[in-house]
């Protein structure tokens, strides 16, 4: 069975694509001479579930420490807690404004493809981020909205807000 490494190689040959091939065999390179491997990881790509695609590799030392941007932290603590409920969007670049009104009626937060539902999602969690911010606010502290998530109790016990 061909290997992922041969297809790479057969198939990326050309313009920028080449480019793969190279960072795949320096990347292998650097594994083989005891190297480390950050990955930095923005934007969308932050919260695509990546754990599920990298998980062997950090299994196997390959990958030895993730960055990825606190601006999107929210969105994944939303789908942690309500995974199940989010609803795709396939067609989202066509929809009218009638059809945006109808996923807001029923409270789904479109976010390009994918709804997050607003009631399982963000008011699971509202009450613990209001409490955490309004005692931040009394002591005088001040934070970036993604450094509250860290903040809520109930989500280091994360059984107090995920589903059963």
């Amino acid at each position: 069975m061909p290997t992922i490494s041969s297809f790479i190689k057969h198939h990326y040959r050309h313009f920028n694509a080449a480019t793969l091939v190279d960072a795949a065999e320096a990347y292998n390179a650097l594994l083989a001479s005891g190297g480390k491997m950050f990955v930095t990881i923005g934007g969308a790509m932050s919260t695509a579930e990546l754990g599920l695609s990298l998980a062997e590799m950090i299994r196997q030392d390959k990958i030895h420490g993730i960055c990825c941007t606190g601006a999107n932290l929210e969105e994944d603590v939303f789908n942690l807690v309500a995974h199940d409920f989010y609803e795709r969007v396939p067609g989202y670049r066509d929809l009218t404004p009638a059809d945006e009104a109808k996923l807001l009626s029923r409270h789904m937060n479109r976010v390009t493809d994918t709804c997050i539902p607003e009631m399982e999602a963000m008011r699971r969690i509202e009450n613990e981020v209001l409490k955490e911010w309004v005692r931040a606010d009394q002591a005088g502290e001040r934070f970036f909205p993604h450094q509250f998530m860290y903040k809520i109790p109930a989500l280091r016990r994360s059984e107090e807000v995920l589903p059963d």
